[in-house]
C-alpha cells in the first residue's frame, strides 16, 4: 500500500492527525468483491477467502467447445469465470484467482483432473472450495477417485442442466 501523508485538521476545536492514503495503483480486481479476492487471515489466523459480490467460478476443461459451453451457461447465469484447458493450467489458475466454485474435468491432458483437485487441496485457502467433477466417463471406479481427491460432487456428460445449475447455485448460496 502507498505511504500515508499527514494532515492537520480542526475537529470541534481540537487539534487532530488525520491520515489521507495517497492514490493506491494496484488493480481493482485485487480488492474483494471486485473480481479477483485475496487470501486474508481470520482472527484465528487461518488463511481465509474474503467473498465477492459475484461469484468466480473456474471451469477447468480441455475441449474448446466444451468449455467454451459451460462458461457461456454460467455467464449467463450471472457468474464470473475464468478457464483452463488442462489440469496443470487449473492448478495454477486457482491459486491465482482463488475461485469460489471450480468445475473440473476429469479426463485432462499434462495433469488429470483427480491429481489436479490432490494439488489444489493442499492449500489451505482451497480446503472448503466446492470442486464439482464432469466427466463423460465416470464410471464408478472414478467417481470414487474424484471423491477421494476432494471433489464435492460427480456429474457424468451430457449433464442435466437444470440439476446442475440448482447444485452450483445452492453451493454459492450456502
Amino acid at each position: 500500500m502507498a505511504a500515508n501523508s499527514q494532515e492537520e485538521c480542526n475537529l470541534k476545536g481540537e487539534r487532530a492527525q488525520v491520515n489521507r492514503a495517497k492514490f493506491d495503483p494496484r488493480p481493482l480486481t485485487s480488492f474483494p468483491g471486485c473480481g479477483v479476492s485475496a487470501p486474508c487471515r481470520n482472527f484465528f489466523g487461518e488463511e481465509t477467502m474474503a467473498k465477492r459480490e459475484t461469484p468466480l467460478i473456474l471451469v477447468v476443461e480441455d475441449y474448446p467447445d466444451t468449455r467454451s459451453l459451460l462458461s457461456s451457461l454460467l455467464r449467463s447465469n450471472g457468474y464470473m469465470v475464468v478457464e483452463a484447458g488442462d489440469g496443470r493450467e487449473g492448478v495454477q489458475q486457482a491459486n491465482r484467482t482463488n475461485p469460489d466454485l471450480i468445475l473440473m474435468d476429469l479426463a485432462l491432458p499434462e495433469l488429470d483432473g483427480v491429481e489436479a483437485t490432490r494439488q489444489i487441496r493442499q492449500r489451505q485457502v482451497h480446503s472448503k472450495t466446492p470442486i464439482f467433477a464432469v466427466s463423460a466417463f465416470a464410471t464408478s471406479d472414478v467417481q470414487q477417485d474424484a471423491l477421494d481427491a476432494g471433489c464435492n460432487e460427480v456429474f457424468t456428460k451430457p449433464l442435466e442442466i437444470e440439476p446442475f445449475l440448482g447444485k452450483i447455485r445452492a453451493t454459492l448460496n450456502a
